[in-house]
Parts: C-alpha cells; structure tokens; sequence
C-alpha cells in the first residue's frame, strides 16, 4: 500500500466532503424545503464525485480501472446489479412492515410529506389526471427500470475513488477482511457530517441520535461496500459498481409505503427501516454480504492449499 497516497487521497476526499456537507446543511436548515432543499440535494451530487477528484490528487494509479464497459464473461452480472438491489430492498422493506404493520400505509402519506408546504397531493393528483396507484406504480418502474442508469453515472464518482483506488490500496497490505471493515468505515464516515447535522437517513427523532445513526449506517456501508468490491474484482470494470450503487440509491422505493401521517412514531423508526440501511430493513442486506464473504473466502482459502500443495 502506498501510504502517501492514500493519506493525501483520504485529507483531500474528507476535507472538502465535510466542507461542502456543512454548506449544503446550513442551507437546509436555515431555508427548509423549496430553495433549501434542492441547493442540498444539489450539493451532495456533487458531494460524490470528492473521491474521484481524490484519486486524480493523489496521482493514484488509473490504469487498472477500466472505464471501457465489458460483456464477455460477465454480462450476467448486468441484471444481478441492476435488479438485485430492488429485491433486496423489498425483503428489508417487507420485514420492517411485518414487525410494524402499522406503519405500512397505502394512502400516499409518505408522497404527501415530500410535497412543499401548502401543496394537498389529491390536488396535485387531480390536477394530472392521474391516480395514487398509477403514481406508485410509475414511481417503482422509475426505480427499477432507467434511475439505476442515471444514479450510476453520479456513483461513478464514489466508485473511482473507493473501489478503484482506495480498496485496492487497502488490500495490497492489508487482505480481503480489514479491507471491507476499513473501506467501509471510511465509507460511511464519509458521510457524517449530514447524518449528524440534518439527520440525512434517519431524522433526528430516533433512539440515540447522532451516534446510533453513525454506528447503523457504518454497517450498512460495510456490507455494500464488500459486494460492490466483489463485483469490481469479478467485472474488472468500475460501471458493475456504480451500476449496483446507481441501484441502490434509486431502491428508496419502498419507503412509498410508510406510514407518516405519525410524524413521531415514523421518526423513531426511520432507524430501523423500511429502507436497507435501517437496522431492521438492511438485515437481507447484511446476510447477504455475509453469504458473498463466506464464498469468498473459501474460493480464496481452496487456491492458496492448491498452490502450497503444488
């Protein structure tokens, strides 16, 4: 492992994610929603491309990135990335609402709470012609058909700079284990500042703010990080990645059937779930993650006994 550039890589990524995740909560809190709410969401796009640019600082080795899309061999890989998180997401979901199915609700509570102020969503609904059903559907094919496409090309910039530098870096001194617990620490650390300071995930309202949310969300990004590290290894292709990234941040959408007109009860679940970095609803996730290090690790273990008996 090159030490000086990672430290060079990791100051760089830090310093300026934390500086502009400090703006963009300033900005949502002190104009909360409208104006507020799309400078933040603007500023946490651009926020993903830090490590890309960290990369590129610390003059780490692009050659082994491959930015050129490959098929053969691995095309099966395609669907897996593009579809699994929304499965995944579906079982977290489905196991947070079977352990509070108070919470699940099909009323559009969770759609009305992302409308401006002042705006009645039957109005809106009205207005277009269209149906609260016909909306909830055209929002889940959003999330599993074309937002996977769009969200990959924003985590592109994460994925340069965690999976094309920062893991290999880490796995030259360090091994597959430390690497995913490390990668992923640094991963979710990444994200502090917003988790702490506008409850970004999670609210503020829940058992334990900021430290459980921190901890939580740790876990969560443990465990992608260790797939999405498995399917860069197996596609030597950094798209794979940002594919299954674009995907799962486009997985949101089982939060269309939470039940929020319980503003104080859906704030202290919102740790918990319906979406999979919520300690309920990430548990597929979780095992998951365990199954593919399993897996790995023992392919790993079979060739090394291969070559020490060779």
């Amino acid at each position: 492992m090159n030490k000086k550039q990672v430290i060079k890589f990791l100051i760089f990524v830090f310093v300026s994610a934390y500086a502009i995740q400090i703006v963009a909560s300033i900005l949502a809190i002190k104009n909360p929603g409208g104006m507020g709410q799309i400078l933040f969401t603007i500023l946490l796009m651009i926020l993903m491309y830090t490590p890309f640019f960290g990369a590129l600082f610390a003059k780490g080795n692009f050659k082994g990135i491959n930015f050129i899309p490959r098929f053969k061999k691995v095309a099966w890989l395609i669907p897996l990335c593009w579809f699994g998180p929304a499965i995944i997401a579906s079982l977290g979901g489905a196991l947070f609402f079977l352990i509070f199915p108070d919470m699940f609700d099909l009323t559009g509570s969770y759609i009305a709470s992302t409308l401006p102020e002042g705006l009645d969503l039957e109005q809106q609904l009205k207005s277009v012609g269209i149906s609260l059903n016909l909306l909830t559907f055209i929002q889940i094919i959003q999330a599993i058909t074309y937002a996977p496409l769009i969200n990959m090309v924003l985590a592109l910039g994460e994925e340069v700079g965690w999976r094309g530098f920062l893991y290999p870096e880490l796995n030259k001194s360090m091994g597959k284990v430390p690497t995913w617990i490390v990668g992923g620490l640094i991963w979710g650390a990444f994200h502090f500042p917003v988790i702490i300071l506008v409850g970004y995930e999670y609210g503020t309202e829940y058992f334990g703010h900021p430290y459980i949310g921190l901890i939580v969300f740790s876990v969560f990004t443990i465990a992608l990080g260790l797939i999405e590290e498995v399917v860069y290894d197996k596609s030597k292709c950094i798209w794979y990645p940002s594919l299954l990234h674009g995907a799962v941040n486009a997985g949101s959408f089982v939060c269309l059937f939470t039940n929020v007109n319980n503003a104080e009860r859906f704030g202290k679940l919102q740790i918990l779930g319906p979406f999979y970095n919520g300690a309920i609803g990430g548990i597929p996730l979780l095992i998951l993650s365990i199954i593919i290090a399993v897996i790995v690790l023992t392919k790993k273990g079979t060739k090394s006994e291969e070559v020490t008996e060779a």
